[in-house]
């Protein structure tokens, strides 16, 4: 019964840990402005999981200066193993830096609309898949 509870903590624990924790990866890693200027604001869902192969809808607003994403390869039970570019953007180019930052780059001149996805491949506690995280662009 004791064990049992230690569990069920140890779980909760790690759960909270995890929220917290995405949360403040959200908010600052998220954003990789190139300079003073650079507007670049993502949003989205405070938890995913890979085991269950989620759909991530992340709204992102940025200026020409353009936006990185970026996801940390170990992060509290959570392994990446690769991330793949599943769809590219229409308009602008998507730069990989390092194994887990991704930078999207509108064309020059370009204002309007635009989305690409990544796959988020690896294992987590409870199993391994892969999230699918759908970006939408409006540059402003």
């Amino acid at each position: 019964m004791i064990l049992h509870k230690s569990i069920q903590s140890s779980r909760r624990f790690a759960a909270n840990i995890h929220q917290a924790l995405i949360a403040l990866l959200l908010i600052v890693l998220t954003s990789l402005p190139t300079g003073a200027a650079a507007k670049c604001h993502a949003s989205g869902p405070i938890q995913w999981y890979m085991h269950s192969n989620d759909k991530i809808e992340m709204v992102v607003t940025t200026d020409q200066e353009g936006c990185g994403h970026s996801f940390s390869r170990m992060l509290n039970g959570r392994e990446l193993h690769r991330i793949v570019v599943m769809k590219q953007p229409s308009n602008g180019t998507l730069k990989q830096i390092g194994e887990t930052t991704y930078y999207y780059i509108p064309k020059m001149n370009f204002l309007g609309k635009d989305n690409y996805v990544l796959y988020i491949c690896g294992k987590e506690l409870w199993g391994s898949g892969c999230a699918r995280f759908n970006f939408a662009v409006t540059v402003e």
